[in-house]
């Protein structure tokens, strides 16, 4: 049995499709390099979705000087989170949110896999609309619709094939993705620069730069949920420190130098239609395929993470480890809901998106603030990796402390809420600044760290 199982993996290095899902990833496995976690996370953030990010803060209100400074903001502050859940992958070799059992419990996690699957089909659906829309332009005879269903197939065979072939994409398309958005900065500056109300220096009102700066801050946090998925295969001993700043250089350079470039080219031609002609206009029509592919891989990571979180609830209640057919099933059935909502909802793109974007931060700021803490103030890194998979060891059942915690940590958001559908009744004082996210995460710490001790910190780390 073991020598079938060496020969299966051996196969996976090859090439084939990856063995593993949820599974710890033995020490014979941990292939993985300090570098590639560069061009993962530079692929994954060099996109058009990140482009049209920041023209959507020139929309908004915000002068091409504030955007930058929203943009910069909002990223630093979510790279800060993201940076420190990469390193958690090398030292526990399972996915990130399957880590969530140690605060929540077996079967209390299963609250924020749901809440990770919304997130996954959620950007992949946003995600296939752009670049379905990038190559409308461009064949004008093919409809949206069917760009979106054609994108969708490479991105499933990608998610089917898993880890090192998403890796191995993102190794070239890095260097692609690169040079192109070097050309198109070079040809943006060439054509002047942005003036009128783009050119401002004056203060915006502090509701839309927060508006714009928190953005930022989810478009990165929602890496979060991922991070540990790709640095999972990294040696065990591998350097904390170049872990952190592999991942944080190489998401915070193409996240800020696109999103400036969204910003700069919304501002430049404030009557284009979309941030994507604008693209057509200045870079020229054959841009508009680099830019569709830019989002393979990042569409292939939703379809991924949210693969692993369909068989870490479907491990609740039957044995997966090593399953590929679950793997491949939970591949079609992400990819198919991402495909299904994106066909439904691209009429209303825009709206739709910065309503969830906002959504989302209410969500998972405060799960990654007690994951954080658990880990680096609580136990420090220390945990019992096999207890993840079984609800009879460390973590069975539901961790009440953990869950009360998030609970409220989610709750106490809802008086600062500043949304289409739902006004908080503290946002009036506040001048309308939604600073809810602000505190979901304060409170998440809090709350986790007061109901440890509450509840006595042994009670807590065993259920």
């Amino acid at each position: 049995m073991r020598a079938a199982e060496a020969d299966r993996l051996t196969e996976a290095r090859a090439g084939g499709p990856e063995v593993l899902s949820i599974d710890p990833i033995p020490a014979d496995e941990r292939h993985g390099r300090v570098r590639d976690q560069f061009t993962m996370w530079f692929g994954l953030n060099a996109n058009i979705f990140v482009v049209v990010l920041g023209g959507i803060l020139v929309v908004m209100g915000l002068s091409l000087l504030w955007a930058a400074i929203a943009i910069v903001v909002g990223v630093v502050l979510g790279l800060l989170l993201v940076g420190f859940h990469a390193i958690q992958g090398p030292r526990l070799g399972v996915p990130q949110m399957i880590q969530s059992r140690a605060q929540f419990g077996f079967y209390g996690a299963v609250l924020v896999f749901a809440a990770s699957i919304v997130l996954d089909f959620g950007f992949l659906a946003a995600q296939l609309v752009i670049q379905a829309e990038a190559l409308n332009l461009l064949i004008g005879s093919i409809s949206i619709p069917v760009w979106i269903a054609l994108i969708a197939i490479p991105v499933l065979v990608i998610t089917i094939f898993g880890h090192d072939w998403l890796h191995r994409w993102q190794r070239w398309m890095s260097v692609v993705l690169a040079l192109t958005f070097a050309i198109l900065w070079v040809r943006a500056l060439l054509r002047g620069a942005p003036t009128g109300a783009a050119a401002s220096t004056g203060l915006p009102p502090l509701a839309v730069f927060m508006a714009g700066t928190s953005m930022f801050v989810i478009s990165v946090v929602s890496w979060a949920p991922y991070v540990s998925d790709y640095s999972r295969y990294l040696p065990e001993t591998v350097s904390r420190s170049r872990t952190f700043w592999a991942v944080f250089a190489g998401a915070a350079v193409p996240q800020i130098g696109c999103a400036l470039l969204g910003a700069y080219l919304t501002s430049l031609l404030p009557r284009a239609d979309s941030t994507i002609a604008a693209i057509a206009d200045v870079g020229g029509r054959w841009m508009l395929v680099v830019m569709a592919l830019s989002l393979i891989g990042s569409d292939v990571a939703n379809a991924y993470t949210g693969m692993l979180a369909v068989v870490s609830i479907v491990s609740c209640f039957r044995t997966v480890r090593r399953s590929i057919a679950l793997r491949v099933l939970g591949s079609v059935l992400l990819v198919a809901a991402g495909t299904l909502c994106a066909l439904l909802g691209y009429r209303e793109f825009v709206a739709n998106l910065s309503n969830f974007l906002n959504v989302l931060l209410y969500v998972f700021i405060p799960w990654s603030a007690i994951n954080l803490t658990d880990y680096y103030l609580i136990r420090h890194g220390r945990y019992d990796v096999q207890s993840f998979f079984t609800p009879h060891r460390s973590y069975p059942g539901f961790v009440w402390p953990g869950l009360v915690a998030y609970l409220l940590a989610v709750a106490v958001q809802l008086p600062f809420i500043d949304q289409t559908y739902f006004t908080g009744p503290l946002v009036g004082a506040l001048g309308h600044v939604d600073v809810s996210w602000i505190v979901g995460g304060v409170a998440g710490v809090v709350f986790y760290v007061t109901a440890l001790r509450v509840t006595g910190r042994r009670a807590a780390a065993t259920g």
